[in-house]
């Protein structure tokens, strides 16, 4: 087995959003209930606070990340902590947050929303691409999982509740899904809860499970 360390002990009140910069060597994180963004360098731990829910980001340059808020998409400066809105993500609507996301092999940006008193069906899957905020399936519960194959042929995402990951093809061009996804993975509540995933340069789908304390990988044929 792998052997592991404790990367920075922060106790998080909903740790969320892992992010490696691959341009400043630097790895984020999110407590979404405590609205900051987490980093640690050699020099130690580096937080920033937000007025509102922040959960999930995407590298844009060195010193920028789009940030996903309770209520927008922001650019959001590291060096300077200046936040420039891209555009609004449910404004109107002040019952929801922003939830999982993550940038895709197209540029685009993958992220869900859900209800903060996580109301079934409250939530919605939307990405984002040159200028355009799309649904991209609505009436979800806690959208999660969100990933994307090493050869950018596919997507995955969860509704944590419904213990179901799909998978959805995708554009080669522009990376939009094409088609209707299939259901890669239909787990039990038992024992499964699927929310954050990354897929590994073979393929493999590594999923974390709320509430069940563990990992679970996944061969692209869905065996466990």
């Amino acid at each position: 087995m792998t052997e592991v360390s404790v990367f920075d002990d922060t106790q998080c009140l909903l740790g969320e959003g892992p992010l490696w910069h691959p341009e400043r060597q630097q790895f984020f994180w999110f407590d979404i209930n405590g609205k900051r963004l987490y980093s640690r360098t050699d020099a130690g731990q580096q937080h920033w606070q937000f007025d509102d829910y922040v959960s999930a980001a995407g590298w844009l340059d060195r010193e920028s990340m789009m940030v996903a808020s309770g209520n927008a998409l922001l650019r959001f400066n590291v060096e300077t902590g200046a936040q420039e809105m891209i555009c609004p993500l449910e404004a109107d609507n002040p019952a929801t947050r922003a939830n999982d996301g993550r940038a895709d092999p197209y540029g685009g940006f993958w992220i869900g929303t859900m209800a903060l008193a996580k109301n079934p069906g409250a939530g919605t899957m939307y990405r984002y691409y040159r200028g355009e905020l799309r649904v991209l399936f609505p009436n979800w519960s806690i959208p999660n999982a969100q990933c994307f194959s090493p050869d950018g042929l596919y997507a995955y995402y969860a509704d944590t509740p419904r213990g179901k990951v799909w998978r959805q093809r995708l554009d080669t061009t522009d990376g939009w899904p094409v088609g209707e996804p299939e259901v890669f993975l239909d787990l039990p509540a038992s024992d499964y809860r699927p929310d954050g995933a990354v897929v590994d340069a073979k393929g493999n789908f590594w999923c974390a499970h709320f509430g069940h304390g563990k990992v679970t990988c996944h061969t692209p044929e869905g065996k466990e």
